[in-house]
């Protein structure tokens, strides 16, 4: 007999000894059994956590809004424009900074004319706005005579109140009047009827208008105008003064 199967029979006896086992080792099944017990706990565990943070998630999309707390400033998430396009805003512009004040004596310019009447001169004296900005005037102004000394003229002079022009045109009323707004370049009127200057001959007043806000503003033209006759020496001179109004535009 050869080596080889010397060998091959030696090992089949050794098999023939080993006993059979039917069922796995119990220590094996025990460490097997310890595995899957820790596997199941591993996904247990990740579904819990997985289920969790959906959980949340829902509840953080579908419940309230957080409120700021006061004194904050909102912030709003803003899409990018794409280049190229025009922004536009459904915001009407500001203009101005508020109300318009009311005209001092440094923004206004005075002319003044006069036409002939019966026994009067009519005409008006037109305050025009030579400043930057916008102002208002209203009420009636106060006019002073003066001298060829510059000095006032307080006696044999009367002043009494006058409808404005446009209501004794027969006009409708002007937008916004009593007040009267005057943009840069725009003038206001003051009409007025003068009467009775004696005696005839005598050389015409030099004319002062003081403005509501303060100060004053010297006419320029009515010195240079024909004075109205002089009706009776015992009488004074009259001066009819309107309010003021829009006056011509530019």
């Amino acid at each position: 007999m050869s080596m080889e199967n010397e060998l091959g029979g030696l090992l089949r006896n050794k098999a023939n000894d080993v006993p059979h086992h039917s069922e796995a080792p119990r220590s094996l099944t025990r460490r097997v059994r310890r595995r899957m017990a820790f596997n199941a706990a591993i996904v247990g565990t990740a579904l819990v956590v997985i289920a969790g943070g959906a959980f949340v998630g829902v509840r953080m999309l579908n419940g309230p809004k957080p409120i700021a707390p006061a004194g904050s400033v909102p912030t709003t998430s803003v899409a990018p424009t794409p280049l190229g396009s025009q922004v536009t805003s459904s915001a009407p512009p500001v203009f101005g900074h508020g109300p318009a004040r009311s005209c001092t004596a440094g923004q206004l310019r005075a002319v003044g004319s006069l036409q002939g009447a019966a026994g009067s001169r009519e005409g008006e004296i037109d305050l025009t706005n030579f400043s930057d900005t916008v102002c208002t005037l209203q009420g009636s102004p106060t006019l002073t005579l003066l001298d060829q000394n510059l000095k006032p003229i307080t006696s044999g002079v009367t002043f009494s109140s006058s409808p404005p022009g446009w209501k004794v045109d027969g006009s409708s009323r002007p937008p916004g009047w009593p007040v009267v707004s005057l943009r840069p370049g725009d003038a206001a009127a003051v009409r007025m009827r003068w009467s009775n200057w004696c005696p005839n001959g005598r050389q015409a007043p030099l004319w002062r208008v003081s403005i509501p806000s303060g100060g004053t503003v010297d006419v320029n033209g009515l010195d240079a105008a024909s004075p109205p006759p002089c009706n009776g020496s015992s009488l004074p001179s009259t001066i009819e003064v309107g309010p003021f109004e829009p006056g011509p535009s530019r």
